[in-house]
């Protein structure tokens, strides 16, 4: 120690996982006990100041919906600064989740720790794999002090204070744990013994220090407090020369630490991505793939059509109803604690995560599909005959590909599972050809006769809902034996429709008596899948006519059978062809780069666990199929498929000793389907795997034409660059807690380049990418379909020296049975502005909703909700607020910019700057528009929101 002099903070904490390697429930038994003696503690003995409660209050919450009664022994704690809660609603991991899910899981774990009494304002996040850049901005943004973490720190940082900087030049004050969260714990309970681990404390953590205050972590793992610390602490100091101590906190310590740091920190910029000093468990991003694509599927769902549609309804009138939207977030953050969506806790987790992911998926398709009724009807429908439709694009202006699945009263083709040619009107009277096909086809769900009175009354009772189907029609229709009362019936409402009103009308042309006999009919509306490609407004409407028969003067795409087997589809931008051996050559006629072995599935041995892929040492990858059939599909003018189905036989599992994939080889079939859009300058791909073996990782290469130079990916509000086939020593040492890995997790879309030419492919949910140089010289993104693992944590893994969690075996990480994926590849060039945009067309199409509205309804086509005309901002989250009023916010994803931002013109009212904890932001150089809106001067990579005024 040299007499240097020290004074120790030490910080009481329990980390909390809320599930893991035992359920929620049973871990929350452990709990209650936990803070049962914890209150008592800290009622008991005023010497011992401080406990934190791991930084999240969903453990509050946990804790008093068993003992409701201890709320204000919890809150007055909370008051009083001796326990410390939020700033986090749960502890999640910050790469599988979006960046508006980290806003909501912040904005929720203040407000209910305000609630209780107050929150730590500082971000602590001890455990998350890794960190994204733009935390220090969204930290910040919310008014909070600094950061404490321990993960993902690389060797440019070596002290435990530094400033950590985001892409638009904000930088917090972060103090990252050097020996990890828990390296005080279990502390001796004798004065002379506690004091000679003081010492080897000091010991540790003085080389990473410049200045003598020193913060030790006196927790671990669900560790219960140790009261007597704080009678002992004192005693056991004055054994040590220069050395205090006290029992602290996060925020004394920040502070204490600033103070004496004079203002001179190093700096770090961006991600905290290394493994180092402690592993990142990069294998997380691909275990258990179906909740990573359930997830993905459910934030798009709230943040892209619920709050918009719901903002918009709000803003003309209507009722919004924010509080279902605010309870399904509730619902959705309990599956993102990095235990819990990385995929790495034990099977009986994640069967109560697909509880929770169906039932988010329940509250927020209801809640649209009642703001989409609300909102139908005060859209104007177009002029014409047809069924009236608009599509909703929650995205930037652009050409996309809209999609919806509607009740339609279609004649079906024989066999109910084609429906008739149809083609769309635009509200100016362009024609666009539509794709469709039937999901259900339609049916008499009952049929019979029975007295007017009855029949009445039980149209009256069912006027809403019908056979548990939304009542979308009641007319009285010329049946075979006279008037019959045809009731149809759908899986959504229908705009516009009055029930009542609509059994009122029937009824005034029934017969009179009451005993008169009446027939009925209950029918269930088909369900159909309807897409067509067309340029639409950014975050605005596009309304059409659905009109029967082929689209006059509009050609099929071609398509058309080769030799030996084979198959070509074609439209302006894009040639594929396939081979009879499924091979795929892609020919780009805007760029004139051919690209042959396009797209190739690879299976290769897994022996890791569901923290990390590890190689098999004897593999031998599978990436060519034994059998192959090539199908090309019906082409019609919107589109043009061809489907490439296939069997690859793979080794059913690892051998014993684990270091070959042995035993009977087993079928895996792969259905894989290309689809070319009209306009589109994309190709589609769509991919559903049967999987039937074990201990093995499947991935999609799709390979670019060119070497990359660069590799990109879309992580929480920002593009960041990742490596290409990193060496073994690129985290900077030859033994770092883990070795380097190429695989690393996306959100929407990742890019290579060669400094000229660009690839993107675009996702929806799949979550783990890696940029892997060819055989041929050329790069591929690797896409990882599917990770399929038997164990919790192993420990005898090549690329992870140390176990990461306890040896249990996780058959349901295996993920048998079937998968659904969508990707769309583009070819473009290099540093193009509209590369997001057009990969956030993919990953979230324009929806279809039924529109009922008059003439003088306030929407019509091309109405806006937000104008924004900047393919590099991303508008994130519009989002209805209690009091009518609504928030909008924007992501700057380019370089330095002016821009406009305005409310449609259909939503009028001003924009008022305000930081993400929705107080009034002076930072954003904002001045109001003559045309209307405001003008920014906007720093690249920068966050910014607007309350409506």
């Amino acid at each position: 120690m040299g007499g240097a002099p020290h004074h120790l903070v030490v910080v009481p904490h329990t980390h909390w996982d809320r599930e893991w390697y035992r359920t929620h429930q049973q871990f929350r038994h452990r709990l209650v006990s936990l803070v049962d003696g914890l209150l008592d503690a800290l009622e008991r003995d005023a010497a011992f100041r401080h406990f934190l409660l791991d930084g999240q209050t969903i453990v509050v919450d946990d804790y008093l919906e068993v003992r409701p009664h201890a709320r204000e022994r919890v809150a007055k704690l909370v008051r009083d600064g001796r326990l410390g809660v939020g700033p986090w609603h749960v502890l999640a991991d910050p790469w599988l989740v979006s960046g508006e899910a980290l806003i909501r899981n912040l904005r929720h774990g203040l407000r209910r720790a305000r609630e209780l009494g107050g929150a730590l304002p500082v971000g602590y996040v001890p455990d998350p794999f890794g960190h994204v850049g733009q935390l220090p901005q969204i930290l910040a943004g919310f008014g909070l002090e600094g950061a404490v973490l321990w993960r993902g720190v690389g060797k440019d940082v070596e002290t435990t204070l530094f400033a950590w900087e985001a892409p638009d030049g904000t930088r917090l004050p972060t103090v990252w744990l050097p020996r990890g969260y828990s390296h005080a714990a279990d502390l001796p309970d004798a004065p002379d013994e506690l004091a000679e681990r003081l010492r080897e404390e000091i010991e540790g953590l003085a080389p990473f220090s410049r200045i003598p205050t020193l913060l030790l972590m006196n927790g671990s793992d669900h560790a219960a407090p140790q009261p007597r610390l704080a009678q002992l602490l004192p005693e056991a100091a004055r054994r040590l020369p220069d050395v205090t101590a006290e029992i602290g906190t996060l925020q004394g310590f920040l502070r204490r630490a600033l103070a004496e740091s004079g203002g001179e920190l190093p700096v770090h910029r961006g991600e905290l991505r290394s493994g180092l000093r402690a592993p990142l468990l990069p294998g997380c991003a691909s275990a258990r793939a179906p909740q990573k694509r359930a997830e993905f599927a459910n934030d798009a769902l709230l943040t892209r059509h619920l709050e918009p549609l719901a903002t918009w309804l709000g803003l003309l009138g209507g009722h919004s109803d924010p509080a279902w939207i605010d309870f399904a977030w509730r619902m959705a953050l309990e599956n993102h604690p990095h235990d819990s969506v990385c995929g790495c806790s034990v099977d009986r987790v994640h069967d109560e995560m697909d509880a929770r992911f169906r039932r988010v998926e329940e509250l927020a398709t209801t809640s649209l599909a009642e703001v989409e009724a609300a909102l139908g009807a005060r859209i104007a429908a177009p002029p014409g005959e047809g069924v009236a439709l608009a599509a909703w694009n929650p995205n930037a202006s652009g050409l996309a590909r809209a999609e919806g699945d509607l009740d339609l009263d279609l004649p079906l083709r024989a066999g109910g599972s084609r429906p008739p040619p149809l083609h769309l009107r635009h509200a100016s009277g362009r024609v666009l050809p539509g794709h469709a096909e039937v999901l259900e086809s339609g049916a008499v769900l009952a049929r019979g006769t029975m007295p007017r009175r009855w029949l009445l009354r039980m149209l009256a009772v069912t006027a809403r809902e019908f056979f548990g189907g939304w009542t979308q029609g009641v007319t009285l229709v010329d049946g075979t034996d006279g008037p019959c009362v045809r009731v149809q019936v759908g899986t959504q409402p229908a705009p516009g429709f009055d029930a009542e009103r609509a059994v009122r009308a029937v009824a005034a042309r029934l017969p009179e008596s009451d005993d008169a006999s009446v027939a009925y009919e209950v029918r269930r509306l088909p369900r159909v899948r309807l897409a067509f490609t067309d340029h639409f407004p950014g975050h605005g409407l596009r309304t059409y006519r659905i009109v029967a028969g082929r689209a006059p003067g509009v050609t099929s795409l071609r398509g058309e059978r080769t030799s030996e087997r084979g198959a070509v589809i074609e439209n302006a931008h894009w040639r594929i062809e396939a081979a009879p051996d499924g091979v795929l050559t892609l020919t780009s006629r805007r760029t004139g780069r051919t690209i042959r072995d396009a797209l190739r599935l690879v299976s290769e041995g897994d022996r890791g666990d569901a923290y990390n892929f590890d190689p098999v040492p004897e593999d031998v990858r599978v990436e060519r199929a034994s059998a192959v059939r090539v199908r090309l599909l019906d082409a019609s003018p919107a589109q043009a498929c061809l489907r490439i189905e296939a069997r690859y036989r793979v080794p059913e599992r690892l051998s014993a000793d684990r270091r070959a994939r042995r035993g009977r080889t087993r079928s895996l079939p792969v259905c894989m389907e290309l689809r070319l859009t009209r306009d589109g300058d994309g190709v589609e791909v769509h991919l559903r795997i049967e999987n039937t073996v074990r201990d093995h990782r499947l991935r999609l290469h799709v390979r670019a034409p060119f070497r990359a130079r660069r590799f990109q990916v879309e992580s929480a509000f920002e593009i960041a660059e990742r490596p290409i086939a990193p060496e073994p020593d690129a985290f900077g040492s030859p033994h770092p807690a883990e070795r380097p890995v190429g695989t690393t997790p996306q959100r929407r879309f990742a890019s290579l380049d060669d400094g000229e030419l660009a690839l993107t492919v675009a996702n929806r949910g799949v979550a783990e990418v890696e940029a892997v140089p060819e055989r041929d010289g050329t790069t591929s993104l690797a896409l990882t379909l599917l990770r399929a693992v038997g164990w919790l944590s192993r420990d005898d893994l090549s690329l992870r020296p140390s176990p990461a969690g306890p040896p249990l075996a996780t058959p349901g990480a295996q993920v048998p049975g079937t998968h659904e994926m969508a990707f769309a590849l583009r070819l473009h060039p290099g540093g193009e502005p509209a590369r997001a945009a057009a990969a956030h067309a993919f990953a979230h199409p324009p929806r279809l909703l039924r529109v009922a509205g008059g003439a003088a309804a306030p929407l019509g086509d091309g109405a806006r909700l937000v104008a924004v005309d900047d393919p590099e901002l991303e508008v994130s989250a519009v989002e209805p607020r209690a009091d009518g009023g609504a928030l909008v916010r924007l992501v700057n994803l380019g370089g330095p910019r002016r821009a406009r931002v305005a409310w449609g013109s259909s939503t009028p009212g001003g924009l008022a700057c305000v930081d993400l904890a929705e107080r009034p932001d002076e930072s954003t150089r904002a001045r109001p528009a003559p045309e209307g809106g405001v003008r920014l001067e906007l720093r690249a990579g920068q966050i910014f929101s607007f309350r409506r005024t």
